[in-house]
């Protein structure tokens, strides 16, 4: 019976990532997590107890991510994304290269204070509107974004999903988690560009009338709102260093600041149902279900080999980072970032295990899930809208840059790291 319950179970994984991955036309990847955790359940590989556990202990990060949800959609609903997009644009000069960098600079912003998927949603359509209306090859811009949208997560604990399950799990501080990244990740964003700017110089010297583009201020219906927006993004984004001090929980501040937006916004009449609609509830069923599904596999001693592989081969802590982020950059390649971060946090709970490698691993899920297109949902979200918007780019583009580009930036990140840790 136990190899039953081993073929069972991995059978249960594969299919439900699969699905996950590449849904069936109108179905929500979320439902399919669903799907895979009732079967661990109904089979007896999960049970329902062990299953109630993994929700209890994910309350912290499942609070956060509404509240940024939130958040986010009510910053959108005052046009700040497309008057900072009609800003990086004009800024540009007619230049192509420059537009290439404000977009870039412009997606590591978002991505910072609101985390990857809200760049993956909200600037995507922005950004190919753009270089369509001014008549640009999209594909730089496409997969630039796509690259930022993962690599630029590494900040704060809010920029990434990975980052608040880790924060959460292993206790570490908004402020504590922000010095630890700050370094790798200005390394990080820094390589990426360059490399990518390189690796699409051909198609990034077309220059462009800026003449032609509205002006920012014709995207904000109701300056006051818009005014209160910005000024909410400042306070929220300090409050998380600050209020930790006292106690309260990140996801107490991101609610707050959601709910100061939500009513001024309905006073103002631009905010309605529509906005609550544009929230990717979805994400709910897709991470729960995750987590029961991945609980399946730790069942199966999974997590204990893994953790017992990593005590024995890590040593001096710059062995431990790389170790770390490279075995989490393979595994988010190959089952995605999400059920990656899962098990790699489970396995880094382990006695003897130290922040070198919890850092290092974040690291991988980070930036290394920019091989493959299936590595991260936030570069599966951005291939789609801009195929929805006419703009397809295949996943082998994705893979024809990333297999050189993520190495060299992860390892140049890694050592950062490695350079600052010591």
């Amino acid at each position: 019976m136990p190899a039953l319950s081993t073929i069972g179970t991995v059978a249960i994984f594969i299919v439900t990532l699969t699905l996950i991955l590449a849904p069936p036309r109108g179905w929500h990847e979320g439902w399919w997590a669903a799907l895979g955790a009732v079967a661990m359940i109904a089979l007896g590989l999960v049970t329902p107890a062990q299953a109630l556990e993994m929700v209890w202990l994910s309350r912290n990060v499942m609070l956060f991510l509404v509240a940024l949800l939130l958040l986010s959609a009510l910053v959108e609903s005052s046009g700040f994304f497309e008057w900072a997009a009609l800003h990086a644009s004009r800024r540009a000069g007619g230049d192509g290269m420059r537009l290439f960098r404000n977009v870039f600079v412009l997606g590591a912003f978002v991505t910072t204070v609101l985390s990857l998927d809200t760049t993956a949603v909200m600037l995507t359509p922005i950004v190919v509107a753009f270089v369509q209306r001014l008549r640009l090859p999209a594909r730089p811009y496409i997969i630039a974004t796509a690259f930022v949208s993962n690599v630029a997560s590494l900040t704060l604990p809010i920029s990434n999903l990975t980052n608040l399950l880790f924060a959460d799990a292993f206790h570490i501080p908004f402020g504590r988690f922000a010095l630890r990244m700050v370094g790798p990740q200005l390394v990080a964003a820094a390589a990426t560009y360059l490399l990518l700017r390189w690796r699409f110089r051909n198609e990034l010297h077309a220059s462009f009338d800026a003449q032609g583009l509205a002006e920012p201020s014709s995207v904000v219906a109701d300056p006051r709102y818009f005014r209160a927006a910005a000024l909410v993004l400042v306070l929220v984004l300090g409050g998380y260093f600050v209020t930790p001090l006292f106690g309260v929980e990140p996801y107490v501040v991101a609610f707050g600041g959601a709910l100061v937006l939500a009513f001024l916004g309905v006073r103002r009449r631009r905010v309605g149902l529509r906005t609550l609609r544009a929230i990717s509830w979805g994400l709910f069923p897709l991470v729960l279900g995750l987590f029961v599904v991945v609980r399946g596999l730790e069942n199966l001693g999974v997590v204990t080999a893994a953790s017992l592989w990593f005590s024995g081969m890590a040593g001096h802590s710059m062995g431990r980072i790389l170790i770390a982020s490279g075995a989490a950059a393979a595994a988010s390649n190959v089952m995605n970032n999400l059920p990656a971060a899962l098990l790699a946090r489970d396995v880094l709970q382990a006695p003897g295990v130290d922040h070198a490698g919890v850092f290092g691993a974040l690291l991988g899920l980070n930036i290394g899930p920019t091989i493959m297109p299936t590595g991260s949902l936030a570069t599966l979200l951005v291939l789609d809208i801009a195929r929805k918007k006419g703009e397809g780019v295949r996943g082998f583009e994705m893979i024809k840059t990333g297999w050189w580009v993520t190495p060299l930036v992860l390892l140049l990140a890694s050592l950062t790291l490695a350079a600052l840790d010591g």
